[in-house]
């Protein structure tokens, strides 16, 4: 599939009218999206061309845990699956390989250097490998379907510049405070909030001594920290948002339990529960989380009402 027949892709219908990716990508553009899509990508080229000269790009190994990761994500488990979604996207395997790469380097490059041509190229592959253009796509049409409630879609210029205006009164207007106090009712246990010191070391043994420091020796967890030369975090966050490994563990935790070793995604853990908070409006961290959730169901609402989607996004 060539690239314009790949942009020229139905994306979703609405209103009566079909947007495909040329129209995501205008869209994009218009809000100052694309432009900045674009500097990063050619910052990201322009790295990658600096650690080619030095020899110095991420290891092999790095490079195939990126893509086993995208792969996961998108479902990919074949050789075949993974092919026929690069060519419904117009990606070769090769740019695709190229993006996962890139995906594990920081845009300090300059991009001056790199053909505008290349870099809009790449922009492509970037947008439709980290599902950036999807994030687009949605974006776009909670803004046509909040448009489509009481009024029809006529693609004039003022109305497409008072979209994002719209979106944002309409999510404004969620934020009653008796549905926000509702949806803290229903999250009770997964919403609250625990203050935890987080030991982390790569070596699980070196975790057991530590915690047998703790248990038995009555040490604290930052002086042990020193001794094991183990990294010492402090984080606050809600019970939801724990490692699968970890929220088990901490669900019926109280103040002051040590927790662990427990394996984790980011190394082996003692975690230390500091303190342990109901959910409540007045928790700021609480409260964002429900005015995301009334948000996002408010508006997956109209899109399902007002909007047909084409992709899988």
């Amino acid at each position: 599939m060539s690239l314009s027949t790949a942009r020229s892709a139905r994306v979703f219908n609405a209103g009566g009218h079909c947007f495909t990716w040329v129209e995501v990508v205008e869209w994009a553009r218009a809000r100052g999206q694309w432009p900045a899509l674009q500097q990063r990508v050619g910052a990201l080229l322009a790295r990658e061309r600096e650690l080619v000269e030095a020899g110095a790009l991420p290891g092999t190994a790095q490079a195939q845990a990126a893509a086993d990761s995208f792969r996961h994500r998108h479902n990919l488990l074949t050789a075949d699956e993974l092919e026929e979604w690069l060519e419904r996207h117009d990606v070769t395997v090769d740019e695709w390989k190229g993006e996962m790469l890139r995906s594990l380097l920081e845009p300090s490059g300059d991009a001056a250097g790199v053909s505008p041509d290349v870099v809009e190229r790449a922009c492509w592959v970037h947008g439709i490998c980290s599902g950036q253009l999807a994030a687009y796509a949605h974006t776009m049409a909670e803004e046509i379907a909040v448009h489509l409630r009481d009024q029809p879609l006529t693609l004039s210029p003022d109305e497409l510049a008072a979209l994002p205006e719209e979106r944002e009164r309409f999510c404004s207007d969620q934020l009653r405070k008796e549905a926000l106090t509702a949806e803290i009712t229903d999250n009770q246990v997964g919403w609250t909030r625990l203050d935890l010191r987080r030991l982390i070391h790569s070596d699980e043994m070196v975790l057991r001594e530590a915690a047998l420091c703790v248990r038995l020796d009555g040490r604290a967890l930052a002086d042990v920290a020193n001794t094991a030369k183990a990294e010492l975090r402090e984080i606050s966050l809600l019970l939801d948002d724990a490692e699968p490994s970890l929220r088990t563990r901490l669900l019926a935790a109280s103040p002051g339990e040590l927790i662990g070793p427990v394996a984790t995604d980011s190394g082996h853990q003692l975690v230390l529960v500091v303190r342990r908070v109901a959910p409540s409006l007045d928790d700021a961290m609480v409260r964002r989380r429900a005015e995301e959730t009334v948000i996002k169901r408010a508006l997956a609402a109209e899109v399902n009402r007002h909007v047909n989607w084409h992709e899988r996004l």
